[in-house]
């Protein structure tokens, strides 16, 4: 038998904190917690057992199970859930087949009789079109993931819905509406939310620079009449100095929105 792997512990987010913000994108949205963070299709997309998401997504701790038991687990579910396209289940040659595991092996990991090596996880997931680590993360880890992408998703949806309104509420005639009035302070946050690492520390960066700038000029405090068109003039004068999207799919930085 071949030696099974071992997977190091690997620090997952913190579930709550994650959960809190997905609601919160929600409930702006005018979603409800139960439609954002739908227990059957967390279950499906991480691959985490429909009562473990459950009792992770309450904060209740709902035990682990050895990584073999894990494995077959979500084995189990992507040889269900992953049809071909007249909605039969892969049989156990054409897994083998087009994964490059031997028929006799598919067979043995598909009944818990052979414990899966590092190749064998690998190769599976390409088969099922699923990232990697999938048949390996811990539950809290998986469901982590999960919710990192509908997070994701809802920010995106927030920022765009965010535009519209202030756009339509913008009063009529030549003027465009400046980056401040467009955005406002919780969607230049949003995309800050959006940028790489490096894409932060640079807008970290710059935003220190204009501060300075401001406190020379002596309007830390904003303008004496209210109006904010002369701040929106130095964001627009120091937009070029923020990262542009990368290569990856992250949003540009507030700068260089439009």
């Amino acid at each position: 038998m071949t030696e099974a792997f071992s997977v190091p512990p690997v620090a997952a987010p913190q579930l709550a904190t994650v959960v809190d913000r997905v609601v919160d994108l929600g409930a702006k949205l005018g979603r409800g917690r139960d439609e954002v963070l739908d227990p059957e299709e967390l279950h499906r997309a991480s691959g985490v057992p429909l009562h473990v998401v459950r009792a992770l997504l309450q904060g209740r701790p709902a035990g682990e199970p050895d990584i073999h038991e894990r494995f077959r687990q979500r084995l189990d579910l992507l040889h269900e859930t992953y049809r071909k396209e007249n909605g039969r289940k892969f049989s156990h040659g054409e897994i083998a087949r087009q994964s490059g595991i031997s028929r006799q092996q598919v067979q043995a990991l598909l009944g818990g009789d052979r414990r899966p090596t590092m190749d064998h996880c690998s190769r599976l997931e390409r088969f099922f079109e699923r990232p990697a680590g999938f048949l390996q993360s811990d539950d809290a880890e998986a469901l982590s993931c999960v919710l990192a992408v509908i997070e994701k998703g809802l920010l995106l949806e927030y920022r765009e819905h965010s535009e519209r309104g202030v756009l339509a509420a913008a009063p009529a005639g030549p003027r465009r509406p400046s980056l401040y009035e467009r955005h406002g302070v919780d969607g230049i946050a949003l995309r800050a939310a959006l940028l790489t690492d490096q894409g932060r520390t640079r807008l970290l960066e710059w935003l220190d620079e204009y501060m300075d700038e401001r406190a020379a000029e002596g309007n830390v405090g904003g303008h004496a009449d209210g109006h904010a068109g002369g701040q929106d003039g130095n964001f627009a004068k120091n937009s070029a100095k923020i990262p542009a999207k990368n290569a990856e799919g992250n949003r540009r930085s507030p700068g260089d929105a439009s």
